[in-house]
């Protein structure tokens, strides 16, 4: 009994040794000049001349953070980029270089869930991925690209279609047939791009939602020569059995049980979730990136609440070297379909008082970085 325990006392001592060790190889924060750089949503151009953005920076001791936005998909004109859009973002940028970098989401259709294509500007007809796999789309992405150099926002990273693996978006993917239309789409809009001088620095980010699929995924990929980084959107949600929603009664223990097996067996398993984007991303050399992520309170209660378990498994995992995470955006909002924001605002308290204590704790730069 006595070289039993001893063995156990041993082997419970390596298993700790390996995890401090492996703690230890997590990279360190930085202010924002390497990987894995830090980004932030706080409603886009109306957010940056509210001071949003910076009030993020400052919230976190950082000098500057990288900003996302998205662009509006009423029809073509506003695809091709605007002024209101591109000319606030680009001073922004500018003013800072060295931590400042524009994330911009580009719908590639317009209009309509229904794609009966939108109801201003030109183009105003039926909209498809197959239309978009034939190069019809083209010149409108070329556009693009001509305003965001025009504006000094060259090395803009291009979210092409994100999210496109759910169902809620006009250029949604929802067999396998149209996921090569979606792959040929992003070959001929990042080859179009591409083409006009200037745009040398443009990054074109791959972006779907961590979900189930039910087609093959690799379908919908356009190729290694066409994509910069690989992105996974991920909200602290799930519809697992005993899960979410939490039971109005359950104790701190039983919702903590539940939070952490909506990661494991959801968020974080090996066919869909997060390992599975890791892996993904390593097998075609590709640095990943999560170009949305946060905490979620949802109306029919399949968020995961203030979870402090959720943001400290995220900073982990973002911390990771081998998961070779080159940038992370907090979805820092109340938004239409839910709640996810931390910081607290002079009108607005956080609904995620533990969760928010835990981001900073984590995310905050130490003064004497």
């Amino acid at each position: 009994m006595k070289t039993l325990r001893y063995a156990l006392l041993c082997t419970t001592a390596i298993l700790a040794a390996n995890t401090l060790t492996h703690a230890a190889k997590l990279l360190p924060l930085n202010d924002n000049t390497a990987a894995p750089y830090t980004a932030v949503y706080r409603w886009g151009q109306r957010g940056c001349i509210e001071g949003r953005y910076d009030a993020y920076a400052q919230w976190l001791n950082r000098k500057g953070v990288w900003a996302d936005d998205f662009m509006p998909n009423e029809g073509w004109d506003k695809i091709m980029g605007e002024e209101w859009q591109f000319g606030t973002w680009g001073p922004w940028v500018q003013k800072d270089p060295k931590h400042r970098r524009y994330i911009l989401s580009v719908p590639l259709l317009p209009g309509p869930w229904d794609r009966s294509g939108p109801r201003q500007g030109p183009g105003q007809e039926p909209v498809s991925l197959k239309l978009g796999a034939e190069g019809k789309y083209n010149t409108y992405f070329e556009t693009l690209a001509k305003n965001l150099v025009k504006y000094k926002l060259g090395n803009t990273i291009l979210r092409l279609g994100w999210e496109f693996n759910g169902g809620w978006y006009t250029w949604r993917v929802d067999n396998a047939e149209e996921a090569k239309f979606f792959a040929e789409y992003f070959r001929q809009i990042v080859t179009t791009m591409r083409a006009v001088p200037g745009t040398q620095d443009l990054k074109f980010c791959w972006n779907p939602n961590v979900m189930w699929m039910g087609y093959d995924i690799e379908l919908a990929y356009p190729g290694d020569e066409f994509v910069d980084d690989i992105g996974i959107d991920i909200y602290d949600q799930s519809w697992i059995k005993n899960t979410y929603p939490i039971p109005s009664v359950a104790s701190e223990s039983e919702i903590m049980s539940r939070q952490k097996r909506a990661w494991n067996e959801g968020l974080n398993n090996k066919n869909w979730g997060l390992q599975f984007w890791a892996k993904f991303a390593k097998r075609h050399k590709k640095p990943l990136s999560i170009p949305e992520w946060g905490v979620f309170i949802r109306e029919d209660g399949h968020g995961g609440g203030d979870n402090p378990f959720f943001i400290e498994e995220m900073y982990k995992f973002i911390h990771n070297p081998d998961n070779n995470v080159i940038y992370h955006c907090y979805f820092d909002v109340h938004a239409g379909d839910g709640d996810h924001q931390l910081v607290p605002e002079p009108n607005r308290t956080t609904q995620f008082p533990k969760s928010a204590e835990k981001f900073h704790e984590l995310f905050v730069l130490p003064k004497n970085k």
